[in-house]
């Protein structure tokens, strides 16, 4: 599923959502692709208010389009930070009965799919698969709440803890669910959004940013791919990125100056795993994940790195890379 397929649904006129204000609230380096995120969801909705929330530098340096409300707020200078807003400082910015939280990479897909039944519930986010299903729904990215759930939230009663998302669902949700507020099930999350698994054309929104290869046009893609740092390494979503990113390389041509800035890109940010961060977990994993996804160069090269910092060979790793180079070279992949 891709942006072109999604946008080519027949669609009725712009829905309308009166009750909803659509929110950014971002002070980091990603705040022009979080606007950007909120402009595309802006152009498929005919939404109550819009707003997003940041330092006044931030703003400066946006210049807000004027069918958006720019909210100067104290510089969230960490993602607990961010989560300590959410739950406690959100609530005066907001002037209808629901608001429609997004992210930087996340945004609305298909707004035909959007269901009054949504407005019925106090929270909805694409269910997580690592939760049990009593607790599963969800994610806070691309997330509809209500204004009731927002200043109940603001209450000393309600200890603010990060992430805000699993605040709200798991630690905080029965006190809530008992002062009558509630969420979505399951079957109506999946319809509203999704973060794991396969993109549907019959979901209203996404987050995720292993999902952008995907839906950015080529151009945007590669623009990001150029924006990105070595701490992606760290990200959650990198194994996906890369493997998302190959196959839609591999399936278009246009796609593939971004996928080969990317393996540029990643020749340098394993330099980032020199000495001790070479030997941990997440080193490990970025490595498993280098091999598994045909960047060979750049695990050759982490390997190399973790062998310097621990002295030993790890002989499995090496024959696995090895052996998987040499069978793309004699398929005469390129990718």
């Amino acid at each position: 599923m891709t942006l072109d397929n999604i946008s080519r649904l027949e669609r009725s006129k712009k829905k309308s959502l009166p009750d909803v204000t659509l929110c950014c609230v971002d002070c980091t380096e990603r705040a022009p692709w979080a606007l950007q995120a909120l402009q595309r969801s802006r152009r498929e909705l005919s939404i109550g208010d819009a707003v997003f929330c940041a330092d006044q530098a931030t703003l400066r340096a946006l210049r807000l389009p004027e069918d958006v409300r720019g909210i100067e707020i104290e510089p969230l200078r960490s993602i607990e930070a961010y989560s300590e807003f959410m739950l406690k400082a959100l609530g005066p910015h907001i002037k209808t009965s629901h608001v429609l939280v997004i992210q930087w990479d996340g945004f609305v897909l298909n707004p035909d799919a959007w269901c009054a039944e949504f407005l019925e519930y106090d929270y909805i986010g694409a269910p997580w698969r690592h939760i049990s299903e009593l607790h599963s729904v969800g994610n806070g990215g691309f997330s509809l709440r209500s204004r009731r759930l927002i200043d109940m939230l603001a209450e000393p009663a309600f200890v603010p803890s990060h992430p805000e998302d699993l605040a709200i669902c798991c630690t905080h949700r029965d006190a809530l669910e008992r002062r009558g507020i509630r969420f979505a099930p399951v079957s109506l999350a999946n319809r509203f959004a999704i973060e794991d698994g396969v993109l549907q054309a019959d979901t209203f929104g996404f987050h995720g940013a292993q999902h952008l290869p995907h839906l950015l046009a080529p151009e945007e893609l590669l623009a990001f791919v150029q924006s990105l740092e070595p701490k992606v390494l760290h990200s959650h979503f990198f194994g996906e990125f890369l493997r998302n990113l190959r196959c839609a390389a591999a399936n278009d041509a246009a796609v593939r100056p971004a996928y080969i800035a990317f393996k540029e890109f990643l020749t340098r940010a394993v330099e980032s795993l020199s000495g001790d961060a070479a030997l941990t977990p997440l080193a490990l994993g970025v490595c498993k994940a280098l091999v598994r996804h045909g960047q060979y160069d750049a695990a050759a090269r982490l390997l190399h790195l973790r062998r310097l910092a621990s002295g030993r060979c790890e002989h499995k790793l090496w024959l696995r890379l090895k052996l998987k180079s040499a069978l793309a070279r004699f398929a005469g992949n390129g990718l």
